[in-house]
């Protein structure tokens, strides 16, 4: 571990591609490259490291190491995960050294004791012999029933994700009685998954080989087609139909359903992207995401989380980030809320149809910040002028929000 865990702030400059009053504040620096974060109720983060080491960065901006696992990093093998069962414990999921088993283990988070859950033999025929370095998955989940989700990749190898029994490419189900169920085959490299509990069903992103990267909403049981179909060519029958496929190759890799205690993202989705280092908002899957930010200057996008009051933080691949908003009534976007945001808000409502979507504020000849919506129907239109007129009234100065 680094001395002295580097904490400071940094507000990443307008050629990030952010949304207007959407900004990103480093919070801490890391030794090694990302895997996975997760935060408790305490507003601990824990963070996977791909060599091997699990860390906490506390709310005072120091960082402990909890506990270092038998990996190795190799290609996009190592740690690959951690989530959280409760403040007291965590599991993680890694491949030992030599890629020949993929483990679930309970950590606990107070004095780093490992207690293994489950080995998967990389390879059917020859259980330990050495699988490529390619296409292991990796992060895991867990349900509000307390089974353990987790995808693996198909390790390069394109046709063990159609074989049952190979653990390659498929979505795995670890119930609380320690059953095993494979809950979908089929993928190709889904490094993160999410549990949608209305559904009942597993969201799982994929990368595809070339452009094609898909969204799917998986049944237990359910087959997403890999390698015989992929993207936008025709699926099989009975096959999962993806929910939604990208245009061009964006990497996807963490996924947060979102909670509902943020006050501008109170449902849906946030999807992170290696390759255009941006993170996507899904209200639902039902059209085109909406890029928070792309190209983000600070790095690729790893992974995405949310505390317990809605703060929404990411990694790129060495640095934790926490995501600032704007917060209601903050139309132009520069982060204070006075006289300026009235008249912002007269240029928004002057631009195009009214009422309109809130997440359409940025669209058109003006772009307003998501802020214009300060009543918080989810629309912006002229109730929204009579409430910031209500809040700025009177007042002699900007009232800033940190």
């Amino acid at each position: 571990m680094r001395a002295g865990f580097l904490l400071f702030l940094f507000s990443v400059s307008s050629h990030a591609a952010m949304l207007p009053g959407f900004r990103a504040e480093l919070v801490g620096a890391t030794p090694m490259f990302i895997t996975s974060i997760a935060i408790d109720s305490h507003d601990n983060i824990y963070y996977s490291l791909a060599g091997g080491q699990l860390q906490r960065l506390g709310p005072d901006g120091k960082s402990t190491l909890v506990a270092t696992l038998p990996t190795a990093w190799e290609g996009n093998a190592g740690l690959l995960g951690v989530a959280l069962l409760d403040d007291t414990s965590a599991v993680v999921h890694y491949t030992t050294p030599g890629r020949g088993y993929h483990r679930i283990s309970r950590i606990n988070l107070a004095t780093g004791a490992e207690r293994i859950l489950l080995d998967l033999a990389s390879d059917p025929d020859v259980p330990g012999r050495e699988v490529p370095t390619e296409h292991h998955g990796g992060n895991l989940i867990v349900a509000p029933d307390r089974s353990v989700f987790f995808g693996i990749g198909d390790f390069g190898g394109f046709l063990p994700a159609s074989l049952p029994q190979w653990i390659a490419g498929k979505i795995w189900r670890l119930t609380p009685d320690g059953k095993l169920q494979m809950w979908a085959l089929g993928v190709r490299n889904p490094f993160d998954i999410a549990w949608d509990p209305d559904l009942q069903r597993v969201i799982v992103p994929d990368n595809g080989p070339t452009a094609g990267d898909e969204v799917n909403i998986v049944p237990s049981g359910g087959n997403c087609g890999w390698p015989f179909t992929f993207g936008t060519q025709p699926s099989f029958e009975g096959d999962v139909v993806p929910a939604y496929v990208f245009d061009d190759t964006v990497a996807p890799t963490g996924l947060l359903r979102l909670s509902g205690a943020n006050p501008l993202l109170h449902h849906g989705y946030l999807l992170g992207a290696f390759v255009t280092k941006a993170i996507y908002y899904f209200p639902d899957f039902s059209g085109r995401p909406i890029p928070l930010f792309e190209q983000f200057a600070g790095g690729v996008i790893i992974d995405v989380a949310e505390s317990r009051d809605g703060t929404i933080y990411f990694a790129t691949g060495n640095g934790i980030w926490r995501l600032h908003l704007p917060p209601r009534g903050d139309c132009n976007g520069d982060g204070e809320i006075d006289s300026r945001d009235l008249a912002a808000l007269s240029l928004e409502l002057a631009d195009g149809s009214s009422p309109k979507p809130a997440v359409d504020a940025p669209a058109g000849a003006y772009a307003g910040s998501w802020g214009c919506d300060v009543n918080a129907d989810d629309i912006v239109d002229g109730a929204d002028y009579v409430a910031l007129a209500k809040i700025v009234g009177g007042r002699p100065r900007a009232v800033r929000h940190h």
